[in-house]
């Protein structure tokens, strides 16, 4: 039993950490961490002030305030001090992914399958962005749901929101899940919002104008989805690479909202009506992949965000984004953020292949995203299927009266 569990965590941790100390650099966000840690350190605590730098709720800025407050009295460096909760969190997906495993509610490859996947490895150990933190709380809140803790798994739901605004996303299935009634659902969804929502009040009475700005304004930003894809076949078709902020492309920005959020809201009201058969974890998953295939600006970091759910049952689709995901990163991160993965950008020549690597990989990754998506939410069509064939066969098989 412990040798299961042990298993993927000792694989996992040996991995991330040879990662983390190759990639032992401050380029890319682990910079925009370290200029957030600068200003809360050194000139205010507000991380909102600062511009274009933190788009996230506030416990992550904790995190980089610390991670310099300690590199600055010689303990580690910043970038591998600001990795270390990310580290930690991943290790956990993988130790509860194993517990899921040897419950029988995960396959048994699940945790090995998250110990090795490249996507993990490289946004986590190499890049340093923490979707891990809230990916952890959600399967969590996932979790405790099946087991029909409403309340753990909306404290969860609250950890994985107030940490990255994403699994938000999840909510109204988790809140209504086996159809709980319209007063159940609103203690869920208090439970979950209200810590976050208490988390930002100090900020919103400093600075609302700041908190409205970065926060809330943020749009994304166009590496990956449909709206990267058309900035990579841009900059392929005429050498000039547009810029990537929300910005820069306001028509996507809004589009992609309107898609996604009709595309959302019907997957939401599916599930409430009884519509779909998915149940909470899928469901979740199928919000996840929806943005995925749906919304197109995207950064990089956003492509872990099925895995841990996907994970739990994988297939094909799940195999074919993790190729085209794995290429697409690298190709962005020898192209794009130069510094993640070597020390210094490439050679013309190379970079050039790099980008063409990112495109394919951009691609096809939007793909894989659709084809998994249409595999989960033909789930819930068998589901409903069968439901529908089993009530139309019982009173033939029940005693006549």
């Amino acid at each position: 039993m412990r040798g299961s569990l042990l298993g993927p965590v000792l694989l996992a941790i040996a991995l991330r950490l040879a990662v983390v100390l190759a990639c032992d650099r401050v380029v890319a966000d682990v910079e925009r961490y370290e200029r957030v840690a600068r200003h809360l350190l050194d000139v205010s605590w507000n991380p909102y002030e600062t511009r274009h730098l933190y788009p996230y709720p506030p416990p992550w800025a904790a995190a980089e305030a610390c991670a310099l407050w300690l590199a600055r009295r010689g303990v580690g460096s910043f970038a591998l001090n600001v990795k270390l909760p990310v580290l930690a969190a991943d290790l956990s997906l993988v130790a509860l992914l194993a517990a899921l495993s040897r419950a029988g509610r995960a396959s048994p490859l699940a945790p090995w399958l998250y110990a090795v996947h490249p996507v993990s490895v490289l946004v986590g150990a190499a890049h340093g962005q923490f979707d891990s933190v809230p990916l952890l709380f959600l399967l969590l809140a996932v979790e405790a749901l099946a087991r029909e803790r409403r309340d753990a798994s909306a404290v969860a739901l609250a950890a994985a929101i107030a940490t990255k605004s994403f699994p938000v996303l999840a909510l109204p299935f988790l809140a209504f899940d086996r159809q709980a009634s319209l007063r159940s659902a609103a203690r869920y969804t208090f439970l979950a919002l209200a810590p976050g929502a208490l988390l930002l009040l100090p900020f919103l009475a400093a600075d609302p104008g700041a908190l409205r700005r970065e926060l809330f304004a943020y749009g994304g930003i166009a590496d990956f989805g449909w709206t990267g894809v058309l900035r990579g076949a841009s900059w392929l078709a005429t050498g000039v690479l547009p810029r990537s902020e929300a910005r820069f492309w306001p028509v996507a920005t809004a589009v992609s909202r309107v898609i996604f959020l009709a595309a959302w809201a019907g997957l939401a009201f599916a599930a409430r009506t009884g519509r779909s058969r998915l149940g909470a974890e899928r469901s979740a998953l199928a919000a996840l992949l929806g943005f995925s295939s749906l919304y197109g600006l995207q950064s990089a970091q956003y492509l872990l965000w099925p895995l841990p759910l996907g994970l739990r049952r994988p297939g094909r689709e799940a195999a074919l984004h993790a190729a085209a995901a794995t290429a697409g990163l690298v190709g962005f991160y020898f192209f794009l953020a130069p510094g993640v993965l070597r020390p210094g950008p490439l050679e013309e020549g190379a970079a050039l292949w790099a980008g063409r690597l990112w495109l394919a990989g951009a691609s096809a990754t939007l793909v894989a995203s659709f084809a998994w998506l249409a595999a989960v939410l033909r789930e819930g069509g068998d589901r409903r299927l069968r439901a529908a064939t089993e009530a139309s066969e019982r009173p033939s098989n029940s005693p006549s009266r």
